[in-house]
């Protein structure tokens, strides 16, 4: 890595990794959760099971939730200090397009990383404190160093340090999300020997380093541990884990995640997200596929040109399995297609051909403008409920902007565009918080309401409360994904209550045990609303927010 390269790939990382983790609340649903979980590790002292508002929360392993632990352990407890294992993530994903761009050939691999971090979907998903990107990060990083340590090896020069490496990474994808990390990895590595089999050496190359003995020692010593230990400690988490959260997840819509009720739909969710998420880099994908699809069906002379082929199959591997997969899954969400993003920055990188720079300049600028044309739609549609109205138009004119100057492209150098690009982005954060921060965060709320409160979650377990309250806290009708951990809960009764009902009798319970401390419901804006005129007589509104209602128990 040359002085020029580390140098665009830190300020990358600080502008777009970095810093936007910083500016903003902590959102529900997700962002809420996974602060809180690691909230409760250095509250409890409890590494080692996971547990959210003090019940088994056995959904997925525990990195994440270590690392944010460290964090808020070293720079307190904020939404800013939880986010932060977000700027690894986008770390990894920058070093790894970078990396498989450098590999296969790209006249300049720089476009790889800054294509990677500027399309939609990972910057978006890059933002929000869910799994999806470590998990993403530390797969397509792996696969970049299989590449390498594959290469060096085909290559006769020393590889151990990158076969190692693969490993190391491929851990932390097991211990951030689970299963899908070995049937994943497992598929574009085994696949990947369609590509190698007539090179002998590159084929004994692919399975040496795939089934490295050391490597997979190192697996194993980091990945094997905590299932044995989580397991012994709480009996069932194996049942739970493995069956429930892997194959019944994939296997059924149990979990309500499924892209359409249409089964064709449903199949093709994911083309959908990809061909909004990959915006403004669209077409540049597509024509990145589409070449290499042309490469792969060559036949070229034996030896270096078996290895790059096998590096491109690799790669368009590395993009059409997870594909195949989450589309045939029975759970879906967005964020899962994220591993993706980087294959396809690498490969659009890759067979971009010289003399055509200024064509993929107008291609992009098109999208752009089909970008910012849907922020100033979105701005004109819900112009009258839309909070922050003048930030998402600022948002939608830059966007345009920046895409009419593409067309026109006179003056707009590849560092020009590189911060026009990465200042828009900028504004989507402020334009997202200005217009949905007010009702997707509780920070708000709980920070107007008494710091003693007794707290009370009604109609929802909003995930951020107990983080924001610094305690746990009693849910009614709400218990959703607790339910596994209330139902193994001795005194469930005491923190759980399914019926609406309860609200009162739970709230004066409350105020009983503890006279001193005041008693505040959260509601979900319309339980409060439908709520008898009798009970909600009995509190006294503090605060609202398009989502919710802080009330005190009078």
């Amino acid at each position: 890595m040359t002085r020029r390269e580390r140098t665009t790939l830190l300020f990358l990382w600080v502008f777009l990794g970095l810093l936007p983790l910083l500016i903003r609340p902590l959102w529900e649903p997700d962002e809420g959760r996974y602060a809180e979980i690691p909230r409760e590790m250095l509250a409890t002292g409890d590494w080692l099971t996971p547990r959210l508002n003090g019940v088994l929360y056995f959904e997925k392993p525990p990195l994440q939730y270590w690392l944010s632990a460290l964090s808020m352990k070293a720079f307190g407890l904020n939404g800013a200090a939880a986010r932060l294992p977000l700027a690894l993530a986008s770390g990894l994903m920058i070093w790894a397009a970078w990396r498989l761009a450098k590999r296969l050939g790209a006249r300049n691999p720089l476009w790889a990383p800054f294509m990677a971090a500027t399309g939609l979907l990972a910057f978006l998903v890059g933002q929000l404190l869910t799994l999806d990107a470590l998990f993403s990060a530390f797969l397509v990083a792996g696969v970049a160093a299989f590449v390498e340590a594959v290469a060096r090896r085909r290559e006769g020069a020393p590889s151990r340090t990158w076969t190692l490496l693969t490993f190391l990474l491929l851990a932390g994808a097991m211990l951030t999300k689970g299963l899908a990390e070995l049937i994943l990895t497992g598929g574009i590595l085994l696949f990947s020997l369609i590509f190698a089999w007539k090179d002998r050496a590159l084929r004994g190359a692919v399975l040496r380093t795939a089934l490295d003995p050391l490597g997979w020692l190192l697996y194993l010593l980091l990945a094997a541990p905590w299932f044995w230990a989580v397991n012994r400690a709480n009996p069932g988490h194996a049942q739970f884990f493995f069956i429930h959260e892997h194959f019944t997840r994939f296997l059924t819509h149990e979990h309500a995640r499924q892209g359409s009720n249409n089964w064709l739909l449903d199949k093709l969710y994911f083309v959908g997200v990809l061909a909004l998420g990959l915006l403004p880099w669209l077409s540049a994908s597509v024509m990145g596929l589409k070449r290499s699809w042309t490469f792969l069906k060559g036949r070229g002379p034996q030896g270096q040109d078996h290895l790059a082929r096998w590096a491109v199959g690799i790669t368009v591997l590395a993009f059409l399995w997870p594909l195949a997969f989450f589309s045939l899954s029975g759970s879906k969400l967005a964020p899962y297609i994220l591993p993706v993003l980087v294959p396809l920055a690498a490969l659009a990188c890759t067979f971009e051909r010289e003399g055509e720079e200024r064509a993929a300049l107008r291609r992009m600028g098109r999208e752009l403008l089909v970008l910012g044309g849907i922020f100033l739609l979105a701005a004109f549609l819900f112009r009258k409920d839309l909070d922050g109205l003048g930030w998402v138009l600022a948002l939608g004119a830059g966007v345009a902007g920046l895409g009419l100057w593409a067309q026109r492209p006179s003056g707009l150098s590849a560092s020009r565009l590189q911060v026009a690009l990465g200042g828009t982005l900028w504004l989507l954060v402020w334009a997202a918080q200005s217009a949905a921060g007010p009702g997707k965060s509780v920070a708000d709320l709980v920070h107007k309401a008494p710091k003693d409160a007794q707290w009370i979650s009604y109609g929802n377990y909003f995930q951020g409360l107990p983080f924001y309250a610094r305690s746990r806290v009693v849910v009614v009708a709400g218990s959703g994904e607790l339910a596994f951990g209330r139902d193994r809960l001795p005194d469930a009764s005491r923190w759980f209550q399914e019926d609406p009902a309860a609200l009162g009798p739970t709230a004066d319970r409350l105020k009983a045990e503890h006279p001193g401390q005041p008693v505040l419901v959260m509601a979900k804006a319309s339980n409060w609303r439908r709520m008898d005129a009798a009970e909600k007589a009995q509190w006294v509104e503090l605060a609202r927010n398009p989502a919710a209602v802080v009330a005190q128990r009078r």
